[in-house]
């Protein structure tokens, strides 16, 4: 039972199903099915039929949660088949609550409780049914899609594959770029503004003319007299120059 309550609290918070709710009421409010439209005028058909969506979705709800509870602490995984039988003797219960609504509402001139369950039935299992069968093929569908791949800086294609690790930073070193990664380091013969182009997407900022670093390997900042340092992942520390101290402060990295 605890199960089911948990499973409802979740559903209700839902803004689909509100909206779901409300537009099939909408529907049978403005059509007037089963006899409604002439027994009760718009407004009164309205609140009718908000009535009847909302406590047979509950009553229906929880008896199909509550039989897929029994047959889950069995490790039995029901099919689509199985939940259209459970929508079948859902039916049941929506068939008293529509029973008892028209009762109360309409008195002595209400449909049958034997002809409500001819209605709601067979109705219960198809939609069940259906629910079961393309959540399931959702299901299997995102299950067989290939997790996404994260993307490569560029940068990183030109090193070795055996220095082709997590970068840590890029360091000019005359014409050439000292790129640092988690497997070594390597220099390439290219411009720090083009080397820090091919970062992308990794998240970074350039601390000084000569340095460039990306936020994930970065584990500290330390203070040495007015200079300011960033300790990396690799142990070493880098200078932060006085004109890109705010940079560093916007990147939430002070």
């Amino acid at each position: 039972m605890q199960f089911a309550k948990r499973q409802l609290k979740v559903t209700l918070r839902s803004p689909l199903l509100w909206v779901a709710l409300g537009a099939a009421s909408a529907v049978f409010g403005m059509v007037g099915p089963f006899g409604t439209y002439e027994a009760l005028g718009l407004p009164a058909r309205l609140g009718y039929w908000a009535l009847v969506a909302v406590t047979t979705y509950l009553a229906g709800f929880l008896c199909v949660t509550l039989l897929e509870a029994c047959f889950a602490a069995n490790d039995i995984r029901p099919s689509t088949a199985t939940f259209a039988v459970y929508g079948a003797i859902a039916g049941l219960p929506v068939a008293a609550v529509v029973w008892l609504i028209n009762i109360w509402i309409f008195d002595a001139k209400v449909i049958g409780f034997g002809a409500l369950i001819a209605y709601t039935v067979p109705l219960s299992a198809i939609a069940s049914g259906c629910v079961a069968y393309f959540s399931m093929t959702l299901e299997n569908t995102q299950k067989s899609e290939p997790s996404a791949v994260p993307q490569r800086p560029p940068l990183l294609e030109r090193l070795t594959p055996e220095r082709r690790g997590e970068l840590y930073y890029l360091t000019m070193q005359d014409h050439y770029v000292e790129v640092v990664t988690s497997k070594g380091t390597s220099l390439v013969l290219l411009r720090l503004a083009d080397a820090i182009k091919e970062t992308a997407p990794l998240d970074g900022v350039q601390i000084h003319r000569s340095h460039w670093i990306a936020r994930d390997a970065v584990r500290e900042t330390q203070r040495q007299g007015d200079r300011l340092m960033i300790k990396m992942a690799n142990g070493e520390t880098l200078p932060v120059s006085r004109s890109r101290r705010n940079t560093l402060k916007d990147a939430g990295l002070l």
